[in-house]
């Protein structure tokens, strides 16, 4: 079976929650992204240590606190390529993680910490627009290092979560949506329609579409879905007791 960088999510994201981490994989072009409280973590998950994998340390650097790279656990651990490894990725500040994938457990192990480095000026914007939108995501439906797979994305997350809500109450005006607690950024997503998901029934009032059924039938979206339909099944529920 040939290895792929996915292979590493799964231990590599166990090991960052044990830490108090939120996780989040495939988060504008990052293949992991980790926040406690206000620190960022990236995780960049390669099949062998390489010069694009330098490269996107030294890119990450500008926008993360600490930057790791995670790869397969090299059986060679001793000699001069690994010594190398090592020393070029603490001359960079960057942090290495290796996962155990020759063992049943396939654990992750920190190998090498990260350094804060200074050097590197951060890009706030470009911090900012990860931060919010890992944060933004409740669920965590892609795997790290995925290639030739659409992405879960906050935005689509938010779209489905919207279908849900409009599939449970029919037509609804903005004005109860509000009371209901949903939030402005959820009520933009009905005038933009990007998807073209919901329909205007009158002015300020609107049903989900046919587009928007389609959509949530859709196995690309079929585990968010069943999530937030769950959600407002248990929270009408509740609201009724």
């Amino acid at each position: 079976m040939t290895l792929q960088e996915a292979d590493l999510y799964a231990p590599v994201c166990a090991l960052l929650q044990e830490a108090g981490y939120t996780v989040r994989a495939e988060v504008k072009d990052c293949d992991i992204a980790a926040i406690r409280d206000d620190t960022l973590v990236i995780v960049e998950l390669k099949r062998a240590f390489s010069l694009k994998l330098v490269y996107q340390i030294i890119q990450r650097q500008q926008t993360a606190e600490y930057v790791f790279a995670a790869i397969p656990r090299p059986k060679e651990q001793k000699g001069r390529a690994y010594r190398d490894m090592l020393q070029l990725m603490k001359r960079l500040g960057a942090g290495l993680i290796t996962v155990a994938l020759d063992s049943p457990l396939q654990t992750a192990e920190v190998v090498l910490s990260p350094l804060d480095s200074p050097i590197f000026q951060k890009n706030k914007k470009a911090r900012a627009r990860i931060c919010k939108e890992a944060r933004d995501r409740l669920l965590d439906l892609n795997e790290g290092g995925i290639t030739r797979r659409k992405i879960m994305t906050a935005y689509k997350e938010k779209s489905i979560a919207l279908c849900c809500l409009l599939e449970k109450t029919g037509e609804i005006s903005l004005a109860e949506l509000r009371k209901m607690g949903v939030e402005e950024d959820r009520l933009r997503l009905l005038s933009s329609n990007y998807n073209h998901w919901y329909e205007r029934a009158a002015k300020g009032v609107y049903r989900l579409s046919a587009a928007g059924k389609e959509a949530m039938e859709d196995v690309y979206y079929e585990k968010v879905t069943a999530y937030y339909r769950a959600y407002y099944a248990d929270r009408e529920g509740s609201e009724k007791t």
